[in-house]
């Protein structure tokens, strides 16, 4: 690599131009996704910079990897004959390794931008991720790659200039007023700063990189199994009512048209999981597919059926699941009550709604007939007597 102009010296009115060779090379850690850097100029000894230039995935390219920009010092001399050359001491070289010796230490998680004028907010939610990652580790086995961008602010409108600044864009509306990514970064609005929920939710979808997996069915769902294992410490099942009503409301072979909504996804992954595999089979399915390998060739190496026999046992499972639970649809939340157990009141009552599919879900959570419900043994009731005179 030559520099051009790189060394100039004054000697009364004449400028002396001239150049030099420098050399790098570039070595990538897979398990940091992290750069280090060697550097000398031609003929002299390799020197090994002792820090870590952090790679993340392009958010305009995602088959590339790119760093922000950085500077890097190196010790230069140059030979030119001059009639006098005025003495400058070069500034002192960065500290190296000795050559040919591999730089140690890791890269952070990730940089904090935002609230600059309070650096406890910051520390705060860089806490946070570090405490999701080191939970996700230990219990779900996912390692953290890359280095994340997390953009707080005081305000919704700070929220936008910080994607302003980071894109180049301005948004008219943002995505969620909690939270949302782009790329490499991670947006936090200000009522979620402190929600280790929310952030652990942006965590993981940037750690399973769902989005680049061509099969949405298979991002969805391995991302909706790994958060339930995290919030909940159990894996999700087909029992689970948010899956039970996508099969009652939704045709299963919405499925293989490509047209199911989130839930009914999931529901057939976990059929796969049921009917064929294990939790590590589905694992290595993501890896093939989001490594590029075909859909239908990794799930037959993986499971070992075929893409069309699994599609066609679903349906066929799904059907009969359908046809019992409309055995015990309810025509009433009257009729529902004597005889299915509501949900407790603190959960917010009610019944999962195909269980009296003729109710209407106002609130869109998968429950009606709100104003029914168990009480648990601990919570407290209180008998008020209305009206006066003596007790």
């Amino acid at each position: 690599m030559t520099i051009a102009g790189a060394a100039g010296a004054v000697a009364a009115t004449r400028t002396i131009e001239t150049s030099t060779t420098l050399q790098f090379q570039v070595w990538v850690s897979r398990s940091l996704n992290a750069a280090f850097v060697s550097t000398r100029q031609e003929g002299a000894d390799w020197s090994t910079h002792d820090y870590l230039i952090a790679l993340g995935e392009d958010p305009e390219d995602e088959t590339l990897l790119v760093s922000r920009p950085v500077s890097i010092s190196v010790p230069l001399s140059v030979d030119v004959e001059v009639d006098a050359m005025p003495f400058t001491p070069l500034p002192a070289p960065v500290p190296h390794l000795p050559p040919g010796e591999a730089p140690s230490g890791r890269a952070s998680c990730c940089t904090v931008r935002g609230m600059s004028d309070l650096p406890s907010a910051q520390r705060a939610v860089r806490a946070t991720v570090r405490e999701v990652i080191a939970e996700a580790r230990t219990r779900l086995g996912l390692t953290h790659h890359g280095h994340l961008v997390i953009n707080i602010a005081y305000t919704n409108q700070g929220l936008a200039v910080r994607y302003r600044d980071a894109f180049g864009e301005t948004l008219e509306e943002l995505p969620s007023e909690c939270t949302f990514q782009r790329g490499n970064h991670i947006f936090i609005g200000p009522d979620c700063r402190n929600d280790e929920d929310a952030i652990a939710r942006e965590w993981l979808r940037y750690a399973l990189r769902t989005y680049y997996v061509p099969a949405r069915w298979v991002g969805v769902a391995t991302f909706e199994y790994y958060w339930s294992l995290y919030s909940r410490g159990v894996a999700p099942s087909l029992r689970d009512d948010r899956y039970r009503s996508a099969i009652f409301h939704q045709p299963a072979s919405d499925f293989r048209e490509g047209r199911a909504h989130d839930d009914l996804m999931t529901a057939a992954a976990l059929y796969a999981l049921d009917a064929y595999g294990t939790r590590d089979d589905w694992w290595d399915f993501y890896q093939d597919l989001y490594e590029g390998a075909a859909l239908h060739t990794v799930f037959e190496t993986g499971f070992g059926v075929s893409l069309d026999r699994f599609y066609n046992d679903f349906e066929l499972w799904a059907d009969r699941q359908r046809a019992v639970l409309l055995s015990v649809a309810y025509a009433s939340c009257e009729e529902a009550a004597r005889f299915v157990r509501p949900r407790r009141s603190i959960d917010g009552g009610g019944f999962a709604d195909y269980h009296v599919p003729l109710e209407y879900d106002h609130d869109g959570d998968g429950y009606v007939c709100e104003d029914y419900a168990t009480f648990v043994q601990d919570e407290q009731l209180v008998c008020v007597v209305a009206g006066g005179g003596d007790p």
